[in-house]
């Protein structure tokens, strides 16, 4: 009869603490079991390690084991030219068809207006696809205010904010809530600007100094090239960034006095 005490959780865990710290001592269900040293079978790799002896390891680590081990296949031209004659004794398109018989295809249509040209898809990503190529993608999901992929931190509304906006990130919340600690007033967002191939959405508009304020982690290349194409366009518009830098500032003086700071 098994004893109620060998399945209580605090038992396991401490059972569970034991044979790690034996394990890393060399030493297994209370017997001496010492480690032994080797040395990495690969060339170019002098490192040793640890191992028990019934451990069939020969690396030091999985890079190298890959560096030896992938190195692929050698065939020797006898076997090449085996494999070659094998090839072309196959009837024209003999691939081909066995590709579309394993996996069918499904006809779409690009949803950019502009385009509506017809392609093929594996059927599992005809649930996903909806344009035929990334430049017909960028020409439509490249003018929306806010692309798909933005809001990767936390979006969602903030109560202590407004229940009627839906910030994008924690960075943008937080901003908020010390503009209304100084009293500053602001809006959400407010203006779209078109910037030829895309559209541009500050983050933040301040009536008072009528100016603009984007939040940004991090200005990759495509943040780049609408900020840049922004100013061109709209030189009397004053539009600041507050990027990582700026930003750990505002955290060290203001998130002490916000109760909400994320």
């Amino acid at each position: 009869m098994r004893l109620a005490f060998y399945d209580n959780p605090s038992y396991k865990q401490k059972q569970a603490e034991i044979t790690r710290k034996y394990w890393k001592l060399g030493t297994f269900s209370n017997l001496l079991v010492p480690l032994e040293k080797r040395q990495c079978v690969n060339q170019k790799c002098s490192e040793t390690f640890k191992v028990k002896p019934y451990d069939p390891k020969k690396f030091c680590s999985s890079s190298c084991a890959a560096s030896v081990n992938n190195l692929g296949r050698h065939q020797s031209i006898k076997t090449r030219q085996k494999i070659a004659a094998a090839i072309k004794a196959l009837p024209p398109g003999y691939y081909q068809r066995i590709y579309l018989i394993k996996k069918p295809r499904v006809i779409l249509i690009c949803s950019n207006p502009a385009c509506r040209r017809k392609f093929a898809v594996i059927p599992y990503k005809a649930k996903v696809r909806r344009y035929c190529s990334n430049k017909c993608t960028m020409q439509v999901v490249g003018r929306m205010t806010t692309s798909p992929k933005a809001a990767k931190s936390k979006p969602g509304v903030r109560s202590d904010i407004d229940p009627k906006i839906c910030f994008y990130s924690t960075w943008e919340a937080n901003i908020a809530r010390v503009f209304n600690l100084l009293k500053i007033k602001w809006e959400y967002s407010p203006t779209i600007f078109d910037i030829g191939l895309h559209t541009y959405r500050p983050d933040f508009y301040l009536p008072d100094s009528n100016s603009y304020i984007e939040v940004k982690n991090f200005m990759g290349e495509y943040s780049l090239m609408r900020d840049t194409e922004f100013r061109k366009r709209y030189p009397n518009i004053q539009l600041d960034i507050i990027s990582k830098k700026e930003y750990t500032q505002v955290e060290q003086q203001y998130k002490p006095l916000l109760d909400r700071w994320e």
